[in-house]
């Protein structure tokens, strides 16, 4: 993104910002607020992250312009905490789609400029047709699967997506990586209910299947944006998972999702029904 990017960028920032607003984003290193998020203040904890996403994508397109230009981790605080380094887990979906989106954004910058400009692009256009802040903030995630599936191979999609987890902060890791990453999940907004039922498989492989209700990002009838799915496994173990046999429901979807083994990953970013 150049030329007039940065100047749509920037003036997304402006329409997210307010004159007195109780939230700032700051850079984690120094605790002050960067270029250009200098000095704006946010009416809410989920604007302010929408912001950080945004601000950070304009250093990454401005450092195409000049290298030196650093691109700070940016985190949300109140101004009675400004100081402090540790944020908070997400708790509303347009604070997590951010977290997530920021951090994959981030991996794009460095490996696909491309991809990260065409979803951001596609941010913006649609930051021009809703004032719905979850919608807008489901449809970033819903713009980033479709553009890592349709512009990356698998193994690139499985690169990108691990280090994007590795930039979020990590999980604790248990016996059911996949049950704790849809319960993360359930509890920032972005699905109603789930369950998983052990589904026999090859020597040496694990396969759930996975029932999602009320599963809030979406692409088509067919089609269901996993990205957040895999992301969250992915802070929680290091092998890309097979997401396969998706099929729609009334309420949802569900799809079998095999973590271990020598099955190759599948499905990372969009799994499509099979029926």
């Amino acid at each position: 993104m150049v030329g007039p990017g940065l100047s749509d960028i920037r003036a997304r920032l402006d329409d997210l910002s307010v004159a007195v607003g109780p939230y700032r984003v700051v850079s984690a290193k120094t605790g002050d607020g960067p270029f250009p998020v200098t000095g704006l203040q946010f009416p809410d904890r989920g604007t302010a992250a929408e912001g950080a996403t945004v601000a950070s994508a304009y250093r990454r397109a401005f450092r195409r312009y000049d290298p030196r230009v650093t691109v700070h981790d940016l985190l949300v605080t109140e101004a009675t905490t400004l100081g402090a380094t540790t944020p908070r887990p997400p708790r509303t979906v347009p604070e997590y789609c951010h977290a997530v989106a920021g951090a994959l954004f981030e991996t794009l910058s460095d490996r696909h400029g491309p991809v990260e400009r065409t979803v951001m692009d596609a941010y913006l256009e649609a930051a021009e047709r809703t004032s719905d802040r979850d919608r807008l903030c489901l449809t970033m995630l819903e713009r980033a699967a479709e553009a890592l599936d349709t512009r990356l191979s698998t193994s690139e999609q499985a690169s990108a997506l691990l280090a994007t987890a590795g930039r979020l902060p990590p999980r604790s890791v248990d016996d059911e990586p996949l049950a704790d990453a849809l319960q993360t999940l359930q509890t920032t907004g972005l699905l109603a209910e789930y369950a998983l039922e052990s589904t026999p498989c090859g020597p040496g492989r694990r396969a759930q299947r996975v029932r999602l209700d009320g599963y809030r990002p979406s692409l088509s009838a067919d089609r269901c944006p996993v990205l957040p799915v895999v992301v969250e496994l992915l802070r929680r173990t290091a092998v890309a998972p097979r997401i396969t046999d998706a099929t729609r429901t009334a309420s949802g979807w569900t799809f079998l999702v095999t973590t271990t083994g020598d099955a190759p990953a599948a499905g990372l970013s969009v799994t499509e029904s099979t029926i």
